[in-house]
This record gives C-alpha cells, structure tokens and sequence, in this order.
C-alpha cells in the first residue's frame, strides 16, 4: 500500500474516532438533561405532596394540635422549594435575587413523612381517618402524591447513578466529555408510606 493509502485509512480512522467521541459526548450531555427533567419532577412531586398534607390539615378531620403540626410541617416543606432538591449545582448558577436556603430539603421532606406516618399509623388502630368523610377525599389525593413522589424520586436517583456510572468510564474522564458539569447527586429521604 502507498503513503496515498496509509494516509487516507488514518484520516478515517481519526474521523470514526471523532465521531465515536463526539456520540459518547452527546450521550453524557443527555444523560445531564434526564436527570436535570427527573429532578423538576421530583420537585413537582415533592410540592404536590406537601400541598395534600397541608389539605388534610385544614379538612377538619384532625385534631387541633396534629391538624397544627400537619400544617407547619407542610409549609417548611414547601417553603424549601427555592433552595432546590439538591444543591450539586448542576442547575446552573443560583439565582442571586434569592437569598441563600440553609435549609436542607431532605431533612425537612423526611420530617413531613415521619409527622404524617406517625399520626396516620397511630390512628390506623383506633379510629382510622379513611372513615372520616372530611378526610377521605384529602387521603385519597396524599396517598396518590405519596406513591407519585415515591417514583420520582427512584427515577432521579436512578438517571443520577446512570450519569456517574457514564462519567466513570475512563475515555470520558479523561478527555473531559462531560465538559464542566458538576456532578450529579442523588436525593435521599424518608419517603416510606404509612399503612393505613
């Protein structure tokens, strides 16, 4: 074979390699934007759910004192939203008009699942709330949102360690495929329904 031919299997060989690098990139890049959508879902399911806690709080099912705890709890939960599911920075920079949260979403999301399983279990014995026809309707809509924030949350946390097993692969490490993007973390909390 001539210098000719050597010369044009290496420029092929160098254009398949691109394009190999290039798809692999392309890959990471997606593999960024599903978790990036999984994680507006789950805020969604997070909003949603503290929204049908605060409603079972005010249908007049409760008593004062848990319809009080209910409600304050709902409310932190949902006053945690502006700090974002998780703080990876993979949203891109923090809006500077909000103030900094220090409030950890997981921390204040698991104490709404713990209020709510600890009066709806205690209850599950005595006099269940499913009987109560001021609480069926708001059971009904928390016990969907639990089960559709369950989900979620096993979807991010899934695209999550999808992208850190992607970003893992030495070819992209070492050639940087995942340009500066922070990596992706996973969203943990109690998230455990209570049997009613």
């Amino acid at each position: 074979m001539s210098w000719e031919g050597w010369t044009l299997v290496a420029v092929l060989l160098v254009i398949v390699l691109g394009w190999v690098l290039w798809l692999l990139a392309q890959r990471v890049d997606r593999l960024h934007r599903k978790v990036l959508r999984s994680r507006a879902t789950l805020e969604l399911q997070l909003a949603q759910r503290a929204a049908a806690a605060h409603e079972l709080a005010m249908s007049g099912a409760l008593d004062p004192v848990e319809a009080v705890l209910f409600a304050d709890v709902a409310q932190r939960a949902s006053a945690g939203a502006p700090g974002g599911v998780v703080r990876d920075g993979l949203e891109g920079e923090p809006d500077v008009t909000e103030p900094p949260s220090d409030v950890d979403r997981s921390l204040v999301e698991s104490e709404l699942s713990r209020a709510l399983r600890a009066v709806l279990e205690s209850r599950a014995d005595t006099e269940p709330l499913s009987e109560d026809p001021l609480a069926a309707e708001p059971l009904r809509r928390l016990d969907a949102a639990w089960y559709r924030l369950e989900l979620a949350r096993r979807f991010h946390n899934a695209h999550v360690a999808e992208v850190r097993r992607m970003r893992a692969n030495p070819v992209v490490r070492l050639l940087r495929l995942a340009g500066r993007a922070p990596m992706p973390q996973a969203f943990d909390m109690d998230d455990t329904r209570p049997r009613l």
